[in-house]
């Protein structure tokens, strides 16, 4: 399981592999001045052109919580204030749940992470972070704090990895998708409230914990979101007369037509066989109520799976789903 960092001085170390990793990929781009609802400032920025990714990096210490700033958007050079996106802050001092970003430490390995807890607000009363995790079909893993309660967040990437840059990027691109999407009232939809509901009504229960996990696994579970983003797409695109495709904490993607369950899909990132059991439980507990003609997919990446637990599949009437991400700095998620 993944543990918050507390140590000052690591987290002063996993700010400085974080932006120096960023600044690797990005061109410098002299001191421009970024606005933000409170005003505005002059910061160095780092981006690569017109539409693309820009970051910023700066320090707020005279805050009620001091924090690394790390602010992120959409580069446009004609502009004379950028727009930040996103921010992924940093508490120095503390890990305040009133500051979204924090740092994770994989114990057995040491790598850390960049994570946000999705707190997003979408700039209008009652649009906030279920709403944003809902309508982005994000992502959550528990992470251990030392002397309180666990905290769920995204996991963005690891700080020192060489496509931090672009992980940055989709997750300024979904925070973009999703702002957009309320300014153009997409939200106000009945249907889309309901998922919102239905995810706020599993938002208070367990999801599962992963312990020791290598960092190929953690990388691949920080992938997991964009898969579960692939197939709802692609689902959507499929949807006729009352259909819709929802998930919420407790499941990855469902589809319901009128009041029924019909379909559901459970994505895992392993093909190891306690991935597969706890998938095989979820998908049947999981559609205890629905129909009995609900059909169950599994979604597993791409490698070979134990011969046995294929036919037990086959003979739970749970059909099998491949995925595969591309190497690079600009990694491409495929179903098959």
């Amino acid at each position: 399981m993944l543990l918050t960092v507390e140590d000052v001085s690591e987290k002063r170390a996993a700010q400085k592999a974080l932006e120096a990793s960023v600044c690797q990929h990005l061109t410098d781009q002299g001191v421009r001045n970024i606005g933000f609802p409170s005003g505005n400032v002059d910061e160095r920025l780092y981006a690569n052109g017109f539409g693309e990714l820009w970051a910023a990096f700066g320090k707020v210490e005279d805050a009620a919580i001091p924090r690394r700033w790390n602010a992120f958007g959409v580069f446009d050079p004609k502009r004379h204030a950028q727009i930040i996106t996103v921010e992924v802050n940093i508490p120095m001092t503390s890990n305040s749940a009133r500051v979204a970003g924090f740092f994770a430490r994989e114990p057995a390995t040491g790598d850390v992470y960049l994570m946000h807890d999705g707190s997003i607000g979408g700039g209008k009363a009652g649009v906030g972070r279920s709403a944003f995790l809902s309508w982005s079909k994000a992502t959550l893993e528990d992470v251990s704090r030392d002397g309180g309660d666990d905290r769920a967040g995204i996991i963005i990437g690891r700080v020192d990895s060489d496509d931090i840059a672009g992980r940055l990027w989709r997750f300024v691109q979904l925070v973009k998708g999703f702002k957009d999407a309320v300014a153009r009232g997409e939200l106000d939809d009945p249907d889309v409230r309901r998922a919102i509901a239905e995810w706020e009504k599993f938002n208070s229960e367990g999801s599962g914990r992963r312990r020791g996990q290598r960092r190929s696994e953690i990388d691949y579970i920080s992938y997991h979101g964009d898969v579960v983003q692939r197939l709802f797409e692609e689902r959507r695109a499929q949807c006729v007369n009352d259909e819709r495709v929802l998930n919420s904490k407790l499941i990855d993607l469902y589809v319901r037509k009128g009041q029924s369950m019909t379909e559901i899909y459970e994505i895992k990132t392993s093909v190891d066989r306690q991935s597969i059991y706890t998938a095989i439980g979820q998908l049947i507990s999981h559609s205890a109520d629905a129909p009995s003609q609900v059909k169950r997919t599994l979604v597993l990446p791409e490698g070979p799976m134990p011969p046995d637990l294929e036919n037990s599949l086959a003979s739970l009437s749970i059909g099998v789903r491949r995925f595969s991400i591309s190497s690079g700095k600009t990694p491409k998620i495929t179903l098959s």
